[in-house]
């Protein structure tokens, strides 16, 4: 409906050999929003999929997602974003962490349609590999049909920042708790712009529940 909001927020943490597959469908009148926050921090397989088409002059989205994995895990995060009106925003920020042989993948894309001029459209992908055996592919998407807009993608995949491990080191913050705020300060920045609390309580716990399994072995 014209003008409605809705915060939506999703926490898999399934058994290690659980397959999961999830897919939304979601379409934004105007001035509305969507917002939708999911962490995956489980299962053998998953793959989350979203797909939200903003129809109305002056909606938004956001997708912010953290998917983990340990093992030979994989996990999969796609996305399509499609505007089809004019003067809409959407922002997408997906966080990944992979420890042991697991594997990411993330799959956004941005379609911009002739009639929506003036769209804002910021997409990021950032992934943090604890092992030399994690890997992950990354593809963002821009396909852009109008000429007033205003659309970025990004992606940076790399291992722990060494001179911020130094430094707490430094400050006599033992290895695997500094390794530990890292590795939390990068997956919560996702979630840091979330209003509701105990929403955004909910997924951290996730987050941090997943890292209390299999950070020590990362």
């Amino acid at each position: 409906a014209e003008g409605a909001v809705l915060t939506h927020g999703r926490a898999q943490g399934e058994g290690d050999a659980a397959f999961h597959l999830s897919m939304i469908h979601a379409r934004i009148a105007a001035e509305a929003r969507y917002d939708t926050m999911a962490v995956a921090a489980g299962g053998r397989l998953t793959r989350m999929e979203i797909h939200a088409a903003l129809t109305g002059p002056k909606a938004s989205c956001h997708m912010n997602t953290a998917q983990l994995a340990a093992g030979r895990a994989l996990v999969d995060t796609t996305t399509a974003l499609d505007h089809a009106a004019p003067d809409c925003a959407s922002r997408q920020t997906c966080k990944t962490v992979l420890a042991g042989q697991s594997r990411g993948v993330f799959q956004g894309k941005i379609l911009v349609r002739r009639e929506a001029q003036k769209t804002d459209g910021y997409q990021m992908n950032q992934a943090l590999l604890l092992s030399e055996d994690a890997e992950m592919d990354s593809k963002p998407q821009l396909e852009i049909y109008a000429d007033d807009v205003k659309c970025s993608h990004g992606a940076t995949i790399g291992a722990l920042d060494a001179d911020s491990l130094f430094y707490l080191r430094s400050r006599g913050v033992p290895a695997d708790q500094a390794r530990s705020m890292l590795v939390q300060a990068f997956l919560h920045e996702a979630f840091e712009g979330l209003e509701d609390e105990t929403l955004r309580e909910a997924l951290t716990a996730a987050v941090d529940g997943w890292w209390a399994r299999h950070g020590a072995a990362s």
